[in-house]
């Protein structure tokens, strides 16, 4: 694990670009799900949220992905995951008092995260046909990380799934095949990049998991990244950008950064405003593509 700062590594892919989404098995058990807090403290949760809608009435609660743990045995790579709620992701992991829940979590049960939603998210590393690399710059709108650049990416969704749902009352990991949830963690990622760049899915090829990175400014939020290639150039991607997609609301702007200048991305000045979940995306590709040039595997 990377020192802490703004993110740290927590998984790591065995080589470069990444793990193809059949040699990953996912596991789903209500073991992976964040431990429940004293009645009073569950009420807090639900104070936290009433708050942050009142903010910004442009948030709604839905069903997540709860991130376990991540391990490569025998060549197969296991995803384990729970079940969580956007509700529950700002009443713990943005919580006032977030620093000392962890502390709890590490007291109570070895596992600082144990009290932490958790809510998995997804993040892409898009590299175009002529070798720039895409980041968007967050609309003031959105939850988290308002006004800052970012990759692509969101979240793999529950209500996705077959047997799944939206309302984090009526899914149930039981209805859940792990097979379709596997579908929807690559499938979601693609998505997002259609959906907030507007370039169309048969642009894009199958991701490839990078690794898992903690966000410590979100109380080691975990976010999955990927590596995607375009098969549009900086100019042909910007101009559907400009068109607009059908989650438009939620950048304001579009920048582009040469491949070859991502290992010293530390060094741009874009870093200093840069989000948590994209700074980790940027770590963990340097981390696998260290001595590997070959950007178009």
């Amino acid at each position: 694990m990377m020192a802490k700062s703004d993110v740290s590594i927590i998984f790591l892919a065995p080589k470069f670009p990444g793990i193809i989404q059949s040699d990953v098995l996912v596991s789903l058990s209500s073991t992976c799900n964040r431990k429940n807090l004293s009645p009073q403290r569950e009420s807090e949760v639900d104070q936290i949220w009433k708050g942050r809608i009142e903010k910004n009435p442009r948030l709604f609660n839905a069903s997540k992905f709860r991130y376990h743990s991540m391990d490569v045995k025998n060549g197969v790579t296991e995803l384990r995951l729970g079940l969580t709620s956007y509700k529950d992701f700002l009443g713990t992991n943005w919580a006032p008092d977030a620093k000392q829940l962890r502390s709890e979590g590490q007291d109570h049960y070895g596992n600082s995260q144990a009290y932490m939603s958790d809510a998995l998210g997804v993040g892409n590393f898009v590299l175009t046909k002529d070798n720039y690399v895409i980041f968007i710059r967050r609309s003031q709108t959105v939850g988290e990380a308002a006004g800052l650049w970012d990759i692509p990416g969101g979240h793999p969704e529950p209500g996705e799934v077959p047997g799944g749902s939206s309302s984090p009352d009526e899914v149930e990991l039981s209805s859940l095949a792990p097979a379709d949830v596997l579908a929807e963690f690559y499938e979601s990622t693609l998505r997002e990049i259609r959906d907030e760049v507007n370039v169309p899915m048969d642009s894009l090829s199958q991701p490839m998991l990078m690794g898992v990175a903690a966000n410590h400014q979100s109380s080691g939020r975990p976010s999955a990244e990927f590596y995607v290639k375009c098969s549009l150039t900086k100019s042909e991607v910007l101009k559907l950008y400009q068109e607009g997609g059908a989650e438009a609301e939620e950048s304001s702007n579009i920048t582009f950064i040469p491949v070859k200048d991502i290992p010293t991305i530390e060094e741009n000045m874009v870093w200093k405003e840069m989000a948590p979940s994209a700074k980790g995306c940027m770590k963990l590709f340097n981390a696998l593509s260290a001595g590997n040039h070959n950007y178009g595997v």
